[in-house]
């Protein structure tokens, strides 16, 4: 076995950006997932059914590391059409399937791991993906500042659950917490809110992991488009912790947060 990387591809410019930083690596698209595979990879189709067959692919075109990258929906899995490998892992699968996130991705992380394969984080494999300690943008007021604490403190409280990456606060006042429908529904959600739910401030949204979830499987992610809908829900900026969040196009987002008058404020200390 060499020490060849497969990228396990969801929705999303991460999987591209990885496989732009590793040519040689193997690229696997989910049955089901739209995914457009890059040009000049060697490319697997897969079946959350049929994991016995992914593994076989994967040990047979030299597969040692295997990073996950790009947004993916929970399955639904048909025991019917399960391989042989698939359904001796089922009771596992199905013991954590009504869990938070982080239990079911580390039981994957689990599995390939058991299969002889090292699980990766994204940050392993392409460089430049999070960014340091900065504030672009607007200065953020002593409201804004305390939105965002109280959205750190709000996420914290959250962390025994599994549950939540994101919240949003405006004027002390939690208008949304990020559940698993995701960033872009709590954004969409806020910005129907009644403007008055804000008392008076424009509000902040925090994104960062839940402390202890495994990074290697899920990495929070914004981008353009989380610029774009913070400024559509009218809230004044977005809280990241430093080297915590991945920010894809960064100069795009640099450009946006400027045209929306909005502040990144990059925490390199976080409450």
């Amino acid at each position: 076995m060499t020490d060849r990387l497969a990228i396990i591809a969801g929705t999303g410019d991460l999987p591209h950006r990885i496989a732009a930083s590793n040519p040689g690596a193997l690229f696997v698209t989910i049955k089901g997932v739209e995914v457009a595979a890059p040009d000049g990879h060697e490319l697997v189709e897969a079946s959350y059914e049929k994991l016995g067959a992914l593994f076989k692919s994967m040990r047979g075109a030299g597969v040692a590391r295997v990073v996950f990258a790009g947004k993916v929906d929970r399955p639904k899995l048909n025991p019917l059409r399960m391989d042989r490998v698939t359904l001796g892992l089922f009771p596992r699968v199905k013991a954590v399937l009504g869990k938070g996130d982080d239990a079911l991705l580390r039981l994957v992380a689990e599995v390939f791991e058991e299969q002889g394969f090292q699980v990766v984080a994204a940050t392993d494999v392409a460089q430049g993906l999070s960014l340091d300690a900065t504030v672009i943008g607007r200065t953020p007021s002593d409201q804004d500042r305390r939105d965002a604490d109280r959205a750190w403190s709000i996420l914290n409280t959250l962390v025994p659950e599994d549950l939540a990456q994101g919240a949003v606060v405006a004027g002390g006042q939690c208008l949304g917490i990020e559940t698993i429908q995701g960033t872009d529904a709590l954004l969409r959600f806020v910005s129907e809110s009644p403007e008055h739910l804000k008392l008076g401030a424009r509000g902040v949204f925090v994104k960062r992991s839940k402390p202890g979830q495994d990074q290697r499987m899920d990495i929070p992610t914004i981008g353009p488009a989380t610029v774009e809908a913070v400024a559509k829900a009218g809230l004044g900026g977005i809280v990241i912790p430093a080297g915590d969040v991945i920010v894809m196009e960064q100069d795009e987002v640099v450009r946006l947060i400027e045209e929306h008058d909005l502040f990144l404020d990059v925490r390199g200390a976080t409450p």
